[in-house]
């Protein structure tokens, strides 16, 4: 089973190579690092990529704005030569708003013809832009992060993957359609685009310890106006933020958190992306929860 990882908390060093190793170990296909206001996704990664060997990673995700198209790139070709092809340049919108998508759509294209070495011009700049670093021969593959019906049919029809993220298993369902239709406009196979989609998780803890973490994580989402969208597509009331932490989060033991994996995989899912809550001890719990939901047990290098 393809499952995934996404590590957002400023772990020590020394304690996510080590979180990171643990991930590999135990079959976790990709490991992103959400850039928030910790570290710098394309250094942490670069980090990564020298204590790894089979891990792919990839941010999750860079927003737009953050960096220009000529950064990302540069970034994006550094990291995939350091992993020796196990990059993933995952990509947002950034602040929501008229335009968007056409801003979305220019990134995607600009990366993408960059990154084989051919001359390209960001919009509006009367400069063109070659890269002179070798990524080697293996694809840098884009993914984006997508919440509205829009952005998910533009994913399907530019991306090679798509993040979703605080969903609860029917609205995977929903956004496998809208992903599929886009890549079909396109003319490209639907098959193309893997749908990833973020479930946050604290395994192995009492609820009592549990729940409250998890409503602290998701407390940022409910208020905004395109997640509370989102919640009440599928019946949801964001003012319940229990309902809300139990439809879309992994809780419990590992039997029952395991079975909420399965549900988005059944729903559609290619790659849940399990998305540790500390609590307690921050690098014991996240640890805890990554062992209780690994697709493999742990072999040693």
């Amino acid at each position: 089973m393809r499952t995934g990882l996404a590590i957002r908390d400023p772990l020590p060093w020394h304690e996510l190579v080590l979180t990171a190793e643990l991930a590999e170990r135990t079959g976790y296909e990709t490991l992103f690092v959400p850039e928030i206001a910790g570290r710098e996704a394309f250094s942490s990664l670069a980090g990564l990529a020298r204590a790894t060997y089979r891990l792919r990673l990839g941010p999750g995700v860079i927003p737009l704005g953050s960096r220009s198209h000529e950064v990302l790139a540069m970034g994006a070709a550094t990291v995939q030569e350091l992993s020796q092809g196990r990059f993933i340049l995952g990509l947002g919108a950034g602040t929501p708003g008229v335009g968007s998508l056409d801003r979305v759509r220019d990134a995607v294209a600009f990366v993408r013809v960059a990154l084989v070495g051919k001359e390209v011009h960001a919009e509006g700049d009367d400069e063109s832009f070659k890269l002179t670093l070798d990524p080697g021969p293996q694809p840098v593959p884009i993914w984006l992060a997508a919440l509205g019906p829009k952005m998910m049919r533009l994913a399907g029809g530019i991306a090679d993957g798509v993040l979703l993220n605080w969903c609860p298993p029917e609205r995977v369902s929903e956004a496998r359609r809208l992903v599929h239709e886009g890549a079909e406009a396109a003319g490209r196979d639907p098959a193309d685009v893997t749908i990833g989609v973020y479930v946050r998780a604290c395994v192995g803890q009492e609820e009592s310890v549990a729940l409250p973490a998890l409503r602290e994580a998701a407390a940022g989402y409910v208020g905004d106006p395109a997640y509370r969208r989102q919640f009440e597509s599928v019946g949801l009331d964001p003012e319940r933020i229990d309902d809300v932490v139990r439809a879309v989060c992994a809780v419990g033991d590992a039997v029952t958190a395991r079975a909420h994996l399965g549900a988005y995989r059944e729903a559609g899912a290619d790659v849940p992306v399990v998305y540790p809550v500390p609590v307690l001890d921050p690098v014991s719990s996240i640890n805890g929860t990554i062992l209780a939901l690994a697709p493999a047990p742990a072999v040693e290098h």
